[in-house]
This record gives structure tokens, sequence and C-alpha cells, in this order.
């Protein structure tokens, strides 16, 4: 989540790229597809689009999403 989070420079506006956010974190083509369906059902990001070696191409990251990041973070600090 974090890491979605900084790559899209804190905001909702910009798609991640899902092969950029898994060279952060190293999972499986399994797990990285879990995970943001995970996500995805938690209503923190947005599916934007389909294909690639991940299954998903792109994500974004909702409001609620954003607001998540910024509680971990905070409580990381």
């Amino acid at each position: 989540m974090l890491t979605a989070f900084q790559i899209s420079d804190k905001t909702d506006k910009d798609r991640i790229e899902v092969e950029e956010l898994n060279k952060s974190l190293q999972l499986d083509r399994r797990e990285i597809k879990n995970y943001l369906e995970y996500l995805s059902d938690k209503n923190l990001i947005i599916l934007s689009t389909i294909g690639g070696p991940y299954l998903y191409g792109h994500v974004e990251l909702t409001s609620d999403g954003i607001k998540r990041a910024k509680l971990i973070q905070k409580k990381r600090n």
C-alpha cells in the first residue's frame, strides 16, 4: 500500500504500473494478483487495466486508499 502511495506521488490521479509496483514488492504472480484483488475488495485501489505479466496492468489508489496509506505512514513515523 505504501509503495503504491509513493509511486503515485501521494495522489489518486495517477495510474500505477503493476510491474513497477512489484519490482519493490518482489511477489510472485499469484501473490501480487491476490494482494491487488484484496485491496480492490477493500475499496483501497481500482484495478484500472488488465494485461501484462501480473494479470493487471495498472491500478489506481482510491480516496480511501490514500487515507489508509497516510494513516499507516503516520503510525510508522
